[in-house]
């Protein structure tokens, strides 16, 4: 785990080959670009075209079901005739699919009624026809409303009855609100239902036709983007008469890649070490195995520049957290023959393998904990098996679960330290850590043990304190006033001490919430075997179904409880002690590439 090294590169031409520069520079694709001025109003005033569009049809034509091969090349494209095409399609294809629902739902109402029309108000002196589905038992209400009434059909305990009034019965005479069916006859509404039906298929036969033209699509959309990124990089540079000046941040190691695009490009390029109070951007890079640390990092921060990688920290511990929290064999199987059977859909991108290797040892992670807590969906071995012996932790041991999980709370917590000292570039910098060590350790002896060891723990963790305190105020003594400042920086530091017990503590709730999946789990299988118990026959289908939603709920549950709480964990009790200070992601000036 590392943090690229950079070096400030600025790059000085003639303005007459400004564009060839930049093209240059963003098909090399190394360079993290600076502002060098202000250009929000210019971009303002630039109309930005029909990426948007383009970008909604791009996502309209991937995401059919059923594409067409594609067209790779074809000199006669028309890009706005495809855009246009591809959303007017998309809004008239969900507009009807919204008539063709309300549709289908009239047809639901008026069914019951039969196939009727209505006739006109002066054939029957100006009456009109009001529609209500009655409850057996009810029908007295209505017929002593003293109008017309007809009964015209009995099903299911309901009486469809019709009212023959001038005007709408009161609501509180009436013990139903009425049933609103409209002035369309039954078979005419089944004739529109089929015309929209016969629409809908056009409209896919329509989008399905559009798909061949994707890759141009996408094609010609990067290179609109590309466009737009160069004309943001061309206002952002410093043009003085003849000459224009860009600046931006590269990677030590394609320093010699640089100067040779540079004397390739007739420039002059000038390389630099980051200044004191130069402030460059953060560019992790890990292991393809520990590759998805970094995601998890920069989900909630970027670290600086000058501070450290917690990527393959933050990996590994939340792997084991979503572990903790999940611990159930069965589950994390469940889980590992699921992803392996839609790895396929993440396998084209980068990002999308990373996760499906993060998967993989979280799934792991949840089957190991699982058979060392002795749970497969929810259901316990009896004692004297292979797998019985397999289980060495009882969650139902509440003081022994405690005990490790603030053991693991202060594993968290000092490593974070440990890496936060050992990345530190002053005396100061390393003793503030390694006095924080001392408390947590000195804390954790006194709370695991007793006797002459309390005593052991209580001075080790006031050495701790008292090397916080002494190292913790960043004010230079030259003085007597400047003394007392930074003895009350260390006191100020010292008072961390609170935050690092609650901190210590937070980490119960990986035990919390692991005892909640395993007890949930089990009244679920509880329920289903009561329920077969007292259903005889149809029983088995009831208890089959209450596992399977139970248990589908339940593992859900613990997804989303072991994704946020095992971040949680990593971005603000370990961060908060290991990394100081908030970096901006390495965003390199390059050409977009075409995937789909």
């Amino acid at each position: 785990m590392t943090i690229v090294a950079l070096r400030k590169i600025s790059l000085i031409g003639v303005m007459e080959d400004k564009a060839a520069v930049l093209d240059a520079v963003q098909a090399f694709g190394g360079c993290h670009l600076v502002p060098l001025r202000a250009a929000q109003k210019d971009l303002e005033a630039v109309p930005s075209g029909t990426g948007r569009e383009a970008t909604e049809a791009l996502r309209w034509l991937v995401d059919c079901p059923a594409p067409r091969r594609v067209v790779s090349r074809d000199p006669l494209f028309d890009l706005s005739g495809v855009v246009s095409a591809a959303n007017r399609n998309r809004h008239e294809l969900m507009e009807t699919e919204d008539r063709k629902a309300a549709l289908e739902k009239r047809i639901r109402d008026v069914a019951r009624w039969g196939e009727f029309t209505f006739p006109d108000m002066s054939d029957i002196g100006g009456y009109r026809f009001w529609f209500y589905e009655v409850p057996l038992g009810r029908e007295k209400v209505v017929t002593a409303s003293g109008a017309i009434v007809e009964t015209v059909h009995r099903e299911r305990g309901i009486a469809y009855m019709v009212v023959l009034s001038p005007e709408e019965p009161p609501v509180d005479s009436m013990p139903v609100p009425r049933v609103h069916i409209g002035s369309h006859a039954l078979s005419t509404l089944l004739a529109q239902l089929e015309a929209v039906e016969i629409l809908l298929d056009d409209l896919w036969l329509e989008r399905r036709d559009l798909t061949k033209w994707r890759l141009l699509l996408a094609e010609n959309l990067a290179r609109a983007r590309d466009a737009a990124a160069r004309r943001r990089a061309a206002l952002e540079t410093i043009d003085a008469e003849r000459v224009f000046v860009m600046r931006g941040w590269a990677r030590a190691d394609r320093v010699a890649e640089i100067a040779q695009l540079a004397d390739r490009l007739g420039i002059a390029a000038l390389v630099e070490d980051p200044a004191p109070e130069d402030d460059p951007p953060t560019l992790l890079e890990n292991a393809p195995a520990m590759a998805a640390g970094e995601d998890l990092v920069q989900f909630y921060q970027t670290p600086g520049y000058r501070s450290w990688d917690p990527s393959s920290v933050v990996y590994v511990s939340f792997i084991v957290f979503f572990g903790m929290i999940m611990t159930d064999a069965g589950y994390g199987l469940f889980l590992l023959v699921l992803l392996f059977l839609l790895r396929g859909r993440f396998q084209g991108s980068a990002l999308g393998r990373r996760m499906v290797r993060l998967g993989y040892w979280l799934a792991v992670s949840t089957m190991a904990f699982g058979v060392a807590t002795g749970s497969y969906f929810g259901w316990q071995p009896p004692g004297g098996g292979l797998i019985a012996h397999a289980a060495f932790i009882d969650l139902s041991d509440i003081d022994a679960m405690m005990r490790l999980t603030v053991t693991i709370g202060v594993a968290h917590v000092v490593a974070a330290n440990v890496l936060n000292a050992w990345n530190a570039g002053s005396l100061a910098g390393r003793l503030v850590p390694a006095g924080w060590c001392c408390a947590a350790f000195g804390g954790l002896l006194v709370y695991l043990t007793g006797g002459a060891q309390t005593a052991a723990g209580i001075a080790l963790a006031g050495v701790g304190v008292v090397l916080v305190v002494a190292f913790g105020g960043e004010v230079r003594v030259t003085s007597l006033s400047t003394f007392a400042r930074r003895l009350g920086g260390g006191l100020l530091s010292g008072a961390r001490v609170v935050n690092l017990f609650s901190d210590v503590l937070s980490y119960m709730r990986l035990f919390a919430l692991g005892l909640a999946a395993a007890s949930l789990a089990g009244t679920i299988n509880m329920l289903a075997e009561q329920v077969r118990h007292a259903v005889p026959g149809v029983g088995v289908l009831v208890a089959i179904t209450v596992l399977v939603i139970g248990h589908a709920v339940n593992m859900g549950l613990g997804i989303v409880a072991g994704t946020v709480h095992g971040l949680r964990l990593n971005v603000i009790e370990f961060f908060n002690w290991g990394l100081k200070g908030e970096g901006r992601p390495f965003r390199p000036f390059r050409k977009e590439e075409t995937r789909l």
